[in-house]
């Protein structure tokens, strides 16, 4: 034991002051290393049987080949077309397009921007970076589940979400939703294991991911909300120490006010787009959204992910999906563990555990939900599934404690059967009905047939040459010699032929009938003599009327 400084005056009131500090410290240490919960989640961990690692892999490789493949099936979308027009300019040029776009933060991008540096500009490259953080946040949610419950929940957690419909297809798209699951799932482990263990070195973790988190979707700021509530929920059980929390805080501001300040808060501010959630119904809010939402995560959309999906994937989804994770929410709720005295603790340790898994599970699901949903409702901030996306692993944590709580294993494996069968008639949508609109299939048209001396026009009016014609086009050359609409009524010279390509963002009537009335001089100077229509793109070929 450490001995006290003596003083020549009053040395033995410091001295047994300075003892009793000691033993305090030292006996808090031996309360903590004798902690049954601690003891129990040491215990769960050090399980390393190989078929713990057998499951990894293959719960990696089935997300990985579920994202992987088709992968090149659809033509590059709106969205996906932005991410990597912007990603190919430099970093000045980067941060300036996004402060002025102010949706996203920068990260994504600049992992991008070094991705095409690596492996070359193109829509597979773009696309196998967010494969990549799709199948890892399978693995993620293998490990948290693992950590909070056991191996069982672990597997089942993990298979929901690598078989997720609308994971899959987020794990497709070069945006930084995929990105964002990684880092959440990763934010609440650390976060876990920072409150429950004690460890600087998991809470440091912690507060380096929430910062990335934060630079790569600003919604991630509710995954460090939920996490506060159950942290302010459990305070009288685990205490977090003082200077940790004033020293994230203070890094994780430190770190992001630099974005904050170029100038991103003020474009938001005074652009139409941020409350326009009731100008589009693909961003506005009903009644009925926050049970679409549980329905898109319960793999309810067998028309696609921008369709409707029919009334009886609510109730089936309900029952394979919604009856597991509240049974596992009742289950910690009313447990009330009875046994002999010889094993009492051990099973109060691992309710208490559950009760903490299943609490933190629900909190991370329903708090994001319910405040992103009540943005729309209350400010018309825009809403779509994507943006709450992150809330699927937590929910599937919840699902997979139902299924694994169930009281026969045939039981639980013939759950999971339903829910694969169900899940696999909803994937038929993502690898086979097309959702982008078609540019490849009309950029082939147009390259077969087209003439030296043919002109193009791209209609409407909003782009000379929209982002997913060019990033279509490649390093091929140009199929025509691209004109302004104003010039159309000039009637150019040097264009034998002139090539109309119309196009709509989520066949919107309204972009159509912009469409038709830029290119009404089209309709009177010159003759149509052919016409293609693909999903979102029409081509229209003109002759002109004096050759």
């Amino acid at each position: 034991m450490k001995k006290a400084e003596s003083v020549p005056c009053c040395g033995r009131s410091i001295r047994l002051s300075s003892e009793r500090e000691w033993d305090a410290k030292i006996e808090a240490s031996r309360a903590r290393i004798q902690d049954p919960q601690i003891s129990a989640i040491r215990e769960n961990l050090a399980d390393y049987r190989p078929s713990r690692w057998v499951a990894l892999a293959a719960v990696f490789l089935l997300g990985f080949a579920l994202r992987i493949a088709y992968i090149n099936q659809e033509s590059v979308g709106q969205d996906e077309s932005f991410s990597m027009r912007v990603s190919a300019w430099p970093p000045r040029e980067i941060v300036r397009a996004l402060v002025a776009d102010f949706v996203h933060p920068p990260l994504h991008y600049f992992l991008l921007h070094g991705w095409f540096k690596l492996f070359g500009f193109g829509i597979i490259q773009a696309r196998v970076l967010s494969v990549l953080f799709g199948a890892l946040s399978v693995v993620l949610l293998y490990i948290f589940a693992e950590y909070l419950f056991d191996l069982r929940t672990a597997l089942y957690a993990s298979l929901l979400m690598a078989v997720s419909q609308l994971g899959i297809r987020l794990g497709q798209e070069p945006r930084p939703y995929a990105q964002l699951h990684f880092l959440g799932v990763a934010s609440c482990y650390l976060f876990m294991r920072a409150l429950r263990e004690r460890r600087a070195l998991y809470w440091w973790g912690f507060v380096a991911s929430s910062i990335l988190m934060l630079y790569t979707h600003y919604y991630g700021v509710f995954v460090i909300a939920s996490l506060a509530i159950f942290a302010t929920i459990r305070r009288r059980r685990y205490e977090l120490r003082r200077a940790w929390i004033l020293g994230g805080v203070g890094l994780a501001v430190a770190a992001y006010v630099p974005w904050l300040a170029s100038g991103v808060l003020r474009a938001a501010a005074n652009a139409p787009k941020t409350f326009s959630g009731t100008a589009a119904s693909w961003h506005a809010v009903h009644w009925f959204t926050v049970l679409a939402a549980v329905n898109s995560f319960n793999n309810g959309k067998p028309l696609g992910l921008l369709a409707s999906s029919p009334w009886w994937t609510y109730v089936i989804g309900s029952l394979l999906f919604g009856v597991p994770a509240l049974l596992a929410i009742k289950n910690a709720l009313f447990a009330n563990p009875r046994s002999d005295a010889s094993v009492a603790i051990a099973k109060s340790t691992q309710v208490e555990l559950e009760r903490q898994g299943v609490e933190i599970a629900t909190i991370l699901w329903l708090f994001p939900l319910c405040v992103i949903i009540g943005l729309g409702f209350g400010l018309h901030v825009q809403y779509d599934v994507k943006y709450v996306s992150f809330c699927l692993a937590p929910y599937y944590l919840l699902v997979a404690r139902g299924i694994a709580g169930l009281p026969s294993n045939a039981l639980r494996w013939c759950l999971l059967a339903l829910i694969m069968v169900y899940s696999g008639n909803s994937l038929r949508a993502n690898y086979f009905m097309q959702s982008n609109a078609d540019w490849r299939d009309a950029f082939v048209y147009v390259e077969g047939h087209r003439r030296e001396g043919d002109c193009g026009v791209f209609l409407p009016r909003f782009f000379d040459s929209p982002p997913q014609w060019t990033i279509t086009q490649g390093n091929r050359p140009s199929p025509f010699r691209v004109i302004p609409v104003e010039g159309l009524a000039a009637g150019l010279a040097g264009c034998d032929r002139v090539w109309a390509v119309s196009w709509s963002v989520a066949d919107a009537a309204w972009w159509w009938q912009q469409a038709e009335i830029d290119g009404r001089p089209l309709e009177v100077m010159d003759v149509k003599i052919d016409e293609q229509r693909y999903l979102g793109v029409h081509v229209s070929l003109y002759s002109r009327r004096n050759r």
